[in-house]
């Protein structure tokens, strides 16, 4: 059975921990404090009930690429101008509270695993080596190199072979225009001794006449073990690998591990308690867009009206718990939302932004969420939870009525989505859209009320 205690003494900010893994001091205040032990480096960050676990590998590492400061008053003041719709650089985007976090998840995301250039590389080469070296090509010949002579036949017509060499002789065969046969003798001045099918006949020298061929050597290649040792070479090696890719497994899961920790108070607690709900909620939207970027026309007759053109893409996955790392552990469930260039990971108290290998993070504190009800021509295919609100035409007169000029006039729905931009200071600019009105209201809610709460208890690491 598993076992664990742990005792503590200690005066003012310095501590003493017993614990089954040994011994180790902390020293810090309420709501920063941190903890070397045999396990490693721990700064557990608190305040009133939410607390952050961070490992440290013993050194600081390099800071990020520097970028200058995002200056807010860039981002658009709403999306029915032409534009972009996309967030700033993935450098920009991390606020202050996030930034000892967020260096060492991209530090750890851009570290490259040691069981592949240390480990299944070195078993290839290794393979390969043994291969080249353990076995050889072996030619045998299987027919050896020859000259032959034979007797051909040069009359267009054909010629007989007979019994005796005489044209009395009975017809032992007639053989056709250059039929070849093996010259058996030539030392008859008119006749031509030839050996076919176990007998041999005669053919006049005006019907035919010697050929000679040469005939090449016919080899067969095989391949052949000439090491008797590479079968205990082999075993042993494979054997070798197998434990050093495990320890190499075990390294790189050192290496690359990162656990975050939550502990709660009550008043966190009943907030919480619907996250998961709050998102499922939103992704059971039958359609979820993101815009890319939106554009003025002036040309509304050819576009049913609109007078903005917008580009949206269909957002690429959405799950109830992703983890942004392998070998990344954390007690709670991470929603995530994979954009077109981005990905969104839901933390409790933050939202952590990934790009490539790069991360940047926001606290709910500095993260605004607005929501809106927009009028959508939908020309694609209507969404079960749409709710149309009206029609209008492919192609629309000034009135609002169909333009009889064109054949392929077609009605188009408008209907009523819900339109959710985010945006920070340091520059997350996103918009995403929902088929069903409200889809993401409740989850958008219990992010603003995350951020009150940090707002309320000043969370600051």
């Amino acid at each position: 059975m598993a076992w664990s205690y742990r005792k503590s003494f200690g005066s003012g900010p310095f501590r003493v921990n017993f614990s089954k893994s040994g011994i180790s001091y902390s020293f810090g205040v309420k709501g920063a404090r941190v903890n070397v032990g045999p396990r490693g480096t721990y700064v557990n960050l608190s305040s009133h009930g939410i607390s952050y676990r961070r490992r440290i590998d013993g050194r600081h590492p390099s800071e990020p690429h520097v970028v200058p400061q995002f200056n807010p008053q860039t981002l658009p003041v709403g999306i029915e101008e032409g534009h972009n719709i996309a967030s700033a650089d993935i450098y920009q985007l991390t606020d202050t509270d996030s930034k000892d976090f967020i260096r060492e998840l991209t530090e750890k995301a851009q570290k490259s695993p040691r069981v592949n250039t240390l480990g299944v590389l070195p078993l290839i080469l290794f393979l390969l080596i043994l291969a080249f070296t353990a076995f050889s090509n072996r030619t045998t010949i299987m027919q050896p190199a020859s000259d032959s002579t034979l007797v051909r036949v040069t009359s267009p017509i054909g010629a007989n072979i007979r019994k005796a060499p005489s044209p009395k002789s009975p017809v032992l065969k007639s053989a056709a225009s250059d039929q070849t046969f093996l010259l058996a003798d030539s030392t008859d001045s008119k006749w031509l001794k030839a050996a076919f099918h176990h007998s041999v006949g005669y053919i006049n020298r005006h019907y035919a006449a010697v050929q000679h061929v040469h005939h090449d050597a016919v080899t067969d290649s095989e391949l052949v073990l000439t090491n008797p040792y590479a079968g205990y070479i082999l075993v042993a090696g494979i054997i070798v690998f197998i434990f050093w890719i495990k320890w190499l497994k075990q390294q790189d899961k050192r290496r690359f591990a990162m656990e975050l920790h939550y502990e709660m108070n009550e008043q966190f607690k009943q907030v919480y308690r619907q996250f998961a709900d709050h998102f499922a909620a939103f992704s059971r939207s039958a359609r979820i867009w993101q815009y890319l970027n939106t554009q003025q026309t002036h040309d509304v007759k050819r576009h049913g009206g609109a007078g903005n053109l917008i580009k949206r893409v269909a957002v690429q996955s959405i799950s109830a718990n992703q983890t942004p790392l392998n070998h990344f552990t954390t007690n709670v469930s991470i929603p995530y939302l994979k954009l077109n260039n981005l990905e969104f990971y839901f933390l409790p108290e933050r939202l952590l932004v990934k790009r490539g290998s790069t991360f940047a993070a926001v606290f709910y504190k500095n993260l605004k969420i607005t929501s809106s009800i927009t009028r959508f021509i939908e020309e694609e295919g209507l969404a079960g939870d749409a709710i149309v609100v009206g029609n209008t035409w492919k192609y629309v007169n000034k009135n609002g009525g169909p333009d009889r000029r064109f054949n392929d006039n077609r009605q188009i729905p408008i209907c009523a989505y819900s339109e959710y931009m985010l945006t920070s200071d340091t520059g997350v600019y996103e918009v995403i859209t929902t088929s069903k009105q409200g889809a993401m209201d409740a989850f958008a809610g219990f992010l603003a009320q995350i951020g009150s709460l940090q707002n309320k208890m000043a969370i600051d690491h």
